[in-house]
């Protein structure tokens, strides 16, 4: 199994390599969001991996990283040096990143923290914040977002945020797709996800946007309930140099519903850097 220690701290990860071998792969990495991991991301493996090494790493917490533990104070610090730590465990000095949700606010404080490690930066479904009243919606009827998670654990309450029109797979009926998201989710320990919720409203990188240096895409999803396509266009304009493109898709989760667009965006964006 394949697994590094950096920053006190293991990490489980996979690398995709289909690239011809006599010659030099760029590594692109692709970083899931909260509740996810390196699994949610498998189909994006085939159409990247003939031309770049593709790197995906799950969350501390998250898919088969390490647990932190019930009384882990979680910090976007640990959680960005987790991230350093993992590329100097592999030797890597600079990546195309590919950030998804919270993977992309992690992306955009490390790209301002140390831009030298990025070649690009590309923002999937990224939100500047949490916000107020899209912590109201993960409360799904309940207290407060951390209460729903404990009541519900992960799957129910993403089975919940799905049943209001947020999150994953908006609209999907009962499939066999729909029970593989449920079932991954259910992997991730319920005290993760509060620990990390508890964490994610304090954080807002609107101030960090014009601080980054990194050629940059945003794959903006058309009709997110969590991010509006407004504030993808503000992070777009706050970036300098920055790229969008629009994603038509049912809801937040644009690299489930429309694969196809984004990676095709994704390739060109790469092209035109070469």
């Amino acid at each position: 199994m394949p697994t590094v220690k950096a920053n006190n701290y293991e990490m489980y990860y996979e690398i995709d390599d289909f690239t011809d071998p006599w010659k030099q792969a760029e590594p692109l990495w692709i970083q899931h969001g909260f509740g996810r991991s390196l699994r949610f991301w498998y189909h994006w493996v085939p159409p990247l991996a003939g031309k770049y090494r593709v790197i995906r790493r799950d969350m501390r917490g998250h898919g088969q990283s390490a647990d932190p533990g019930a009384d882990y104070v979680w910090s976007v610090d640990d959680l960005l040096n987790d991230m350093k730590g993992f590329l100097d465990a592999l030797g890597i000095d600079k990546v195309h990143y590919v950030g998804e949700s919270v993977g992309g606010i992690l992306g955009v404080a490390f790209a301002v923290r140390w831009p030298e490690r990025f070649k690009s930066l590309t923002l999937c479904a990224t939100p500047t914040a949490i916000y107020p009243h899209i912590q109201e919606k993960f409360a799904v009827g309940h207290k407060d977002w951390y209460t729903a998670l404990g009541t519900l654990g992960p799957a129910g309450w993403v089975k919940a945020l799905m049943e209001q029109g947020g999150g994953v797979a908006v609209g999907e009926a009962k499939s066999p797709r729909l029970e593989w998201i449920l079932n991954e989710w259910g992997k991730t320990r319920t005290h993760v996800l509060q620990g990390l919720c508890r964490l994610v409203p304090s954080v807002n990188i609107t101030p960090l946007l014009p601080q980054v240096k990194v050629p940059t895409l945003v794959l903006a999803p058309e009709s997110s309930p969590l991010t509006p396509l407004t504030e993808q266009v503000l992070i777009r304009d706050s970036i300098p140099g920055a790229r969008i493109a629009v994603i038509a898709g049912r809801g937040h989760e644009i690299y489930l519903d429309n694969a196809e667009g984004c990676i095709a965006t994704l390739l060109s964006f790469l092209r035109s850097l070469q």
